[in-house]
């Protein structure tokens, strides 16, 4: 009497398995919807005394989808406004085709792409450690680079590729200089460098071993290093042979060759405030400079002198009473 109930039961298994379970688990299994791009559109505006399509709180971390919106494809200046941006999207630079200029100041970057066709980026306050180029020497466009506040290390692909740079910003990148050292000649094939910044990089000697011309340059920004007198042979600029505007303001200097430096008969300014000169001297200095038709401007005229220093010339030099104590 069992065994027909007991096969009856296999029986009854094996239907479930066949005709209930199998077609469950043989059904193609469903995909998960990815998350929908948020799109952002940019807005013309009037921004940096010129005409920009203007991007405003974009957040992008290098994973989630995005995607950008242009009025036309022929746009050519894009800017991020109260935005985050890890890195710059490729999406970007497939909405703008056109894109001549790029302002993404403040945005959280920490690599920043530099596309064909591509004349001016404005990257300052950002954390950029990686500055990726697309452009070749042959065809390079660019002639405007501003990566002021980063964190760059190595700029020689910067200054290989681009070579038409006119405008080079690297101030306050303090870990540019490993060795604490400046060499002029990682500059010496932009041929066409007019401006080259770099305030602040806790430089402590200034090099030009091959004695690079770079025959454009006008305005050189040594400003806020820790150069001291030793540490500066003015004769690393003699091959700069335009230079106009020399900017050695809040250094540690306590002297200056500053007979050699005017020889350069194209110089017409000086910065010097903020260094360490002593009153006699710098009297003597400021007479020459006058002298020889080179201003000294003072963008901080109204600055309080420490204890020990005098106000001379609307800067602040050493008294000799220090000089006196040391003694």
């Amino acid at each position: 009497m069992m065994l027909p109930m007991k096969c009856s039961f296999i029986w009854l298994t094996l239907y479930l398995a066949l005709c209930v379970i199998l077609p469950v688990h043989s059904q193609p299994r469903r995909r998960v919807a990815k998350p929908a791009a948020t799109t952002y559109e940019c807005k013309p505006e009037d921004f940096l005394r010129d005409k920009y399509c203007v991007f405003r709180n974009v957040e992008y971390n290098g994973r989630n989808a995005i995607a950008f919106k242009a009025p036309s494809s022929k746009v050519q200046q894009v800017a991020f406004v109260d935005s985050n941006l890890k890195h710059i999207p490729m999406e970007l630079l497939t909405a703008f085709p056109e894109m001549r200029a790029l302002y993404a100041v403040n945005c959280s970057l920490t690599t920043v792409i530099i596309p064909k066709k591509l004349e001016r980026l404005h990257a300052s306050k950002n954390s950029i450690n990686k500055v990726i180029v697309l452009q070749d020497p042959a065809t390079t466009t660019m002639i405007e680079l501003v990566l002021d506040s980063n964190r760059l290390q190595d700029i020689s692909n910067i200054t290989r590729p681009l070579k038409k740079l006119e405008v080079l910003n690297l101030s306050d990148n303090k870990q540019l200089t490993k060795e604490k050292a400046i060499e002029l000649g990682w500059f010496a094939r932009l041929k066409n460098l007019r401006q080259l910044l770099l305030a602040n990089v806790g430089v402590y000697y200034i090099d030009n071993a091959r004695a690079s011309s770079l025959p454009e340059l006008q305005l050189l920004d040594l400003s806020n290093n820790d150069l001291i007198t030793s540490n500066l042979d003015v004769g690393v600029f003699a091959p700069l042979h335009k230079l106009e505007s020399l900017r050695l303001a809040h250094n540690q200097l306590t002297n200056l060759d500053a007979l050699e430096l005017t020889q350069n008969n194209k110089l017409k300014e000086i910065y010097l405030e903020g260094n360490d000169f002593t009153c006699d001297f710098q009297a003597l200095l400021v007479k020459h400079l006058v002298e020889s038709g080179i201003e000294y401007p003072v963008e901080h005229k109204n600055v309080e002198c420490m204890q020990g220093y005098w106000k001379r010339d609307n800067m602040c030099c050493r008294s000799g009473f220090l000089d006196r104590i040391s003694l």
